[in-house]
């Protein structure tokens, strides 16, 4: 890879994380500035054919498991192929972790075990994302590669 590419992606990348420690560690939650606002909305969408059972909820559980995503592709990327799965593991405790800061630290906010699992669930799919696009380019350099005689 390239230098400036490298440093591209690595700049990115830790934008991302300080990110994701800002959401994690903001004394209040950090949807209650939007949660009237997105009520009103599933209301809306609720009247117009939207499924009941997509609610608030469901919307925050997604909401985790998009934002750890990435994550788990840049954990999966840092680590060696043979170790991937280390990333969810690594996912998992750093999530725990979070829980457990928010339940000792942060007295407005409500820690859960559904945010583990979405964060873990998000790290997992950005690691399966990883390893499919490595098998995918593996397969496609052993098809390149003319077969030895």
């Amino acid at each position: 890879m390239n230098k400036p590419l490298h440093r591209i992606i690595v700049a990115l990348a830790a934008a991302y994380l300080l990110a994701v420690v800002l959401i994690v560690f903001w004394p209040t939650p950090v949807d209650r500035p939007a949660a009237g606002t997105l009520h009103e909305v599933l209301s809306w969408l609720h009247r117009h054919g939207m499924p009941k059972f997509i609610n608030y909820n469901v919307v925050e559980f997604s909401a985790n498991i998009l934002l750890f995503i990435p994550f788990g592709i840049i954990l999966t990327l840092r680590l060696h192929r043979r170790l991937w799965w280390l990333s969810v593991v690594i996912a998992a405790a750093t999530s725990g972790a979070v829980e457990l800061a928010q339940s000792i630290f942060l007295p407005e906010r409500v820690p859960a075990w559904s945010d583990v699992v979405a964060n873990t669930s998000g790290a997992f799919i950005g690691t399966m994302l990883v390893l499919v696009i490595w098998a995918l380019r593996r397969r496609k350099t052993l098809r390149s590669t003319p077969a030895m005689r």
